[in-house]
């Protein structure tokens, strides 16, 4: 059974202090910038980094710059995708 607690108001502070999307896509949105719709891209991921937290970074600057991405499935540490059309 989870285990519930109030928080003081000091952890609350904390929690709203928190800045979320503070993340810079300055390096994504330079790579898209030379690629227009229908070519294709490939990322090849450091030991660090986490698929998923580079498919959302890759997307979130991929609408800030009117297009969107189309992922293809890989295996291993490469992330795959397709530059299509941004939502009108």
């Amino acid at each position: 059974m989870p285990k519930f607690r109030r928080l003081s108001t000091e952890e609350m502070a904390a929690m709203r202090s928190y800045r979320r999307g503070t993340v810079d896509l300055t390096e994504y949105s330079a790579f898209l910038q030379h690629l227009g719709v229908g070519d294709g891209g490939e990322i090849l991921l450091d030991a660090g980094d986490v698929k998923r937290t580079v498919k959302r970074r890759l997307t979130r600057a991929a609408h800030l710059s009117g297009k969107d991405v189309r992922y293809r499935r890989t295996e291993g540490n490469v992330v795959r995708f397709e530059v299509r059309p941004g939502p009108e």
